[in-house]
């Protein structure tokens, strides 16, 4: 069996070609892959993520400001409920002159 010459050098040709088109998408891969861009494209996309709670978040306090109020007020409450409480626990402490303040018993003893 005798090959034509003219054959082999259009296959040897297209396989250049082909190893060319693949290391090139090789090369466009790794650049893609690179954990400088994945860095980049994670933020971009927290930042649009972000972004887009913020709006929908205004957008619900526009829609109803007296349920925002409230949610915003429940949660000031909570986060202050030690506070809260150290100034209400204080009314239920007398004052004994000799030493100041007269200090809680402890539960259970007499």
């Amino acid at each position: 069996m005798s090959e034509n010459p003219h054959d082999v050098d259009a296959a040897k040709a297209r396989i250049e070609a082909a190893k060319a088109q693949l290391f090139g998408t090789l090369g466009q891969v790794q650049e893609r892959l690179s954990p400088s861009n994945l860095a980049q494209d994670a933020v971009e996309s927290a930042a649009h993520g972000v972004a887009t709670v913020a709006r929908k978040g205004a957008e619900a306090v526009r829609s109803r400001p007296l349920a925002a109020a409230g949610v915003v007020a429940t949660i000031g409450l909570v986060m202050a409920r030690g506070w809260i409480g150290d100034i209400l626990g204080k009314r239920h402490e007398t004052r004994d002159p000799a030493t100041g303040l007269k200090p809680k018993g402890k539960k259970g003893s007499s």
